[in-house]
C-alpha cells in the first residue's frame, strides 16, 4: 500500500472511531429512532429489535467478540414505561382511583375528571371553533384520533372538558396543533388505517382532570365479549345536537369473524368502505343498547383495569350508527395494538 493510500486509510478509521458509540452507548438507526448500542443476543433476550451495525457504522466492536447492534427496545416495553409514569404523575397530582364501569347514546354523564385522556378536537369554522370529534392525549405533546376527523389544516385540541359549556378559567386547556400525522395506508374512501396523531404546539400540564391515558402493552388481543367503555360528546339519539357533557357507556366486543359476517358488510364491501372485510386492525362491537354516534369520532374505546387504576385506549371510534339508535350493525373501532409500532416511533422516537 502506497504510504498516502495508508495515511487516508487511517485518517478515515480514525475519523470512524472517533464517531462511532460503544457498548451502552446511545446510537440512532436508519428510521432516525434510537437506541442502544448492546450484545446482539442480550438485545434479542430482552424482546428488543436489532438493527445491523454493518448498515449504520455508529456502534463499535473494538476489543469485543461478540456482535453489536443498535437495540431498540420493543414497543410494548416503551408503552408499558410510559403507562407506569403516567400512573406515578396521577398519583402526585392528587388524583383519586375513579375507575368504574356502571352504565354517548344509551349511556351516562361521565364523573368530571374520570376519564383525565379525553380530548376535544376542534375545527375553526365561519362560526368559530366547533367541537367536530374526540381523541385521546397520550403524551403530554400528542393527541391520538381518528384520520377521518382530520378535514380541515387548522383544528386545536381542548383538554380537561367536561362540560363544553364550562369557561376554561383555568379548568381545561387549548392548544394549537402544531402537526398531524395521518396514518400513511389512510385512504378515503376507505376507512382502514383510520387513526391519526396531533402533535400539540406545547405540552399540557399535568393535573386532576388532565393527565395522558396508557396503550396497550400486555400482548392480550381484545376478542369477542369483552366488556369495554366507550366515551364522548357525540349525539345522544336520532335528530339530537351533540352532547355538552361527557358520557360514557358499556358496550361488549364482538368476534372479528362473527362481524365479517353480518349481511350490512356486504354492502359496505361493494361500496368500498371495507373492500376486504373486517380484517385484523378493527375492533367490531354490540351496539344494540347503547355506543357511539356522531360526534364521537376518534375517541377512545377503553379497557379498565381496576386493579392498577388506569384507562387502557384498545381503540379508536372509527365507524359508529349514523341514526343513534339501536341497531344490530356491529359499530367499528380502529385497533390500537395493531398500531402500537407506528404510534411508539412517532411520539417516542427518542425513547432507547
Amino acid at each position: 500500500m502506497a504510504p498516502y493510500t495508508y495515511q487516508i486509510v487511517s485518517l478515515l478509521l480514525g475519523v470512524w472511531l472517533a464517531r462511532a458509540q460503544r457498548l451502552g452507548e446511545v446510537c440512532t438507526r436508519v428510521d432516525e429512532t434510537r437506541g442502544r448500542c448492546k450484545d446482539l443476543k442480550e438485545c434479542l433476550s430482552e424482546g428488543g429489535s436489532a438493527e445491523s451495525v454493518g448498515r449504520l457504522k455508529l456502534c463499535s466492536n473494538i476489543d469485543f467478540s461478540g456482535v453489536i447492534v443498535c437495540c431498540r427496545s420493543n414497543s410494548a416495553a416503551i408503552a408499558r414505561r410510559k403507562c407506569q409514569d403516567w400512573q406515578i404523575q396521577r398519583k402526585n397530582s392528587g388524583s383519586s382511583c375513579s375507575v368504574t364501569i356502571p352504565l354517548v347514546r344509551g349511556g351516562e354523564e361521565a364523573l368530571v375528571g374520570e376519564f383525565p385522556h379525553m380530548a376535544v378536537i376542534l375545527a375553526e369554522t365561519e362560526r368559530g371553533s366547533v367541537h367536530v370529534c374526540g381523541g385521546s392525549l397520550i403524551a403530554q405533546d400528542w393527541v391520538l384520533t381518528a384520520a377521518h376527523c382530520i378535514t380541515r389544516d387548522k383544528i386545536a385540541v381542548r383538554l380537561g372538558a367536561h362540560d363544553l359549556r364550562e369557561a376554561e378559567q383555568g379548568i381545561s386547556f387549548v392548544v394549537n396543533v402544531l402537526r398531524i400525522v395521518v396514518h400513511p395506508e389512510f385512504d378515503l374512501p376507505r376507512r382502514y388505517n383510520d387513526i391519526a396523531l396531533l402533535q400539540l404546539g406545547l405540552k399540557a400540564p399535568i393535573r386532576r382532570r388532565i393527565q395522558p391515558a396508557c396503550l396497550p402493552y400486555k400482548n392480550n388481543r381484545v376478542e369477542g365479549g369483552e366488556q369495554l367503555v366507550v366515551a364522548g360528546w357525540g349525539k345522544t339519539g336520532e335528530g339530537e345536537p351533540t352532547s355538552n357533557v361527557l358520557r360514557k357507556a358499556e358496550v361488549r366486543s364482538i368476534s372479528r369473524y362473527a362481524c365479517d359476517q353480518h349481511s350490512t358488510f356486504n354492502l359496505r364491501r361493494s361500496s368500498n368502505t371495507y373492500p376486504v372485510g373486517i380484517t385484523d386492525s378493527i375492533i367490531c362491537v354490540d351496539e344494540k343498547d347503547e355506543g357511539s354516534c356522531q360526534g364521537d369520532s376518534g375517541g377512545p374505546l377503553m379497557l379498565e383495569r381496576s386493579e392498577a387504576c388506569s384507562q387502557e385506549v384498545v381503540g379508536l371510534v372509527s365507524r359508529g350508527i349514523l341514526e343513534c339508535k339501536g341497531t344490530a350493525v356491529p359499530g367499528l373501532y380502529t385497533r390500537i395494538e395493531y398500531y402500537l409500532d407506528w404510534i411508539v416511533n412517532t411520539v417516542w422516537r427518542d425513547e432507547v
